[in-house]
């Protein structure tokens, strides 16, 4: 089969080859990688396996790489060839002592027939070995689950039964791949998902974790697609047991008004699947109102809107860039003394001209109702 890398990753390949032929081990890349290689996209990681213990193999690789970093309780490695980084897995047997929980390492340098089954998708389960012969790098696809047919077929598809129940948050990673790749869960799988999230085990799953995959897959172009899906097929009982009844017409008043780029509106939805208590303000200035609300991160500012409905959101949106054409140094030059009073009628101006932009369009403008409401005897 034909890979192409860049130079450095190749020569990185030849060496781990080269180690694994010295200590009669097999390598692999594995996963997303020959997915990708399948289906033409670019792939920005290449993750390795070995077909033994990763952290050993790893201590006797050339001087030119260096050991970065050990993971001894999933015995992964990270290594740097050349200013690149690259992690290291050994081949491994992992269980689930309760649904939703971290994984347990039980076995490690197994064969890569009992490694595929910790795996989440087929068409992450494809493995490439690789092997050095005459100073060249030869590749071998090793398909154990048809992976290949589901990736041709567009097919979302678990390695067991139990797969969902392990890991709940597989459901979050199938619902990234619809919108990337355009794939569509198996039959199967819609039955075995509907039965996972009537049965989440919240006490024990990892929401931190969760959260940080439902964060992943939101900073996409398409995560309003992603979002109502995950509300329209109740994905989010991943988080939560309460049933959410969203207003989507809602959500769009709220991104329209609040321009949120990937990050802020990812983090908008995830506070929506949090549902989180939102007290309304209440304001006795305008002044005071933008002070709060510059102060928000626009993705709370937006689901501060999307729960209250507060209209101070849509006049802060059309006041928010108003500001005094003077300082508080043209008042100390027609001998205004410094302190307390200069901050009260800049306030105060402020508040006017919030209220009657108009009126206040020059310099001139502001220091004339500046000497008439407070002048100097």
């Amino acid at each position: 089969m034909d890979f192409k890398v860049d130079s450095n990753t190749y020569d990185f390949m030849k060496i781990l080859a080269k180690n694994a032929l010295r200590k009669n081990v097999r390598v692999f890349f594995v996963g997303g990688a020959v997915r990708d290689l399948i289906l033409g996209c670019k792939t920005k990681d290449i993750d390795f396996l070995i077909q033994g213990n990763a952290i050993d193999f790893s201590k006797s690789l050339s001087d030119d790489i260096s050991l970065i970093s050990i993971h001894d309780d999933f015995s992964t490695v990270k290594v740097s060839y050349l200013g690149k980084n690259y992690d290291i897995a050994s081949s491994r047997v992992e269980e689930y002592p309760f649904s939703g929980c971290l994984p347990v390492v039980r076995n490690v340098g197994v064969d890569i027939k009992d490694d595929v089954v910790r795996r989440d998708f087929s068409i992450n389960s494809l493995y490439v070995e690789f092997f050095i012969k005459n100073d060249t790098l030869t590749f071998q696809l090793i398909d154990l689950v048809d992976g290949v047919k589901d990736i041709k077929n567009k097919v979302l598809r678990v390695l067991h039964n139990k797969s969902y129940i392990d890991d709940p948050t597989r459901i979050l990673r199938g619902l990234e791949y619809k919108y990337r790749f355009g794939f569509e869960f198996s039959k199967n799988d819609i039955l075995l998902i509907r039965d996972c999230l009537s049965n989440i085990d919240y006490y024990h799953l990892s929401i931190d974790r969760a959260y940080s995959v439902l964060k992943k897959i939101l900073l996409s172009n398409d995560n309003n697609k992603i979002f109502r899906d995950l509300i329209e097929q109740k994905y989010y009982k991943i988080f939560t047991a309460q049933n959410l009844d969203i207003d989507f017409a809602k959500i769009s008043n709220c991104l329209d008004l609040i321009s949120l780029n990937l990050d802020e509106s990812s983090e908008f939805y995830i506070n929506i699947i949090k549902n989180t208590v939102v007290k309304k303000y209440k304001f006795k200035s305008k002044v005071e109102m933008i002070k709060v609300f510059s102060k928000l991160d626009k993705s709370y500012l937006a689901y501060y809107y999307f729960k209250t409905s507060d209209n101070n959101v849509l006049l802060y949106n059309k006041i928010k860039d108003i500001q005094l054409n003077i300082t508080g140094y043209d008042l100390i030059n027609l001998n205004y003394p410094e302190g307390e009073l200069i901050g009260r009628i800049l306030s105060s101006l402020l508040e006017k001209k919030l209220s009657n932009f108009k009126s206040f369009l020059t310099k001139d403008d502001e220091l004339g109702w500046v000497k008439k409401n407070f002048p100097l005897f």
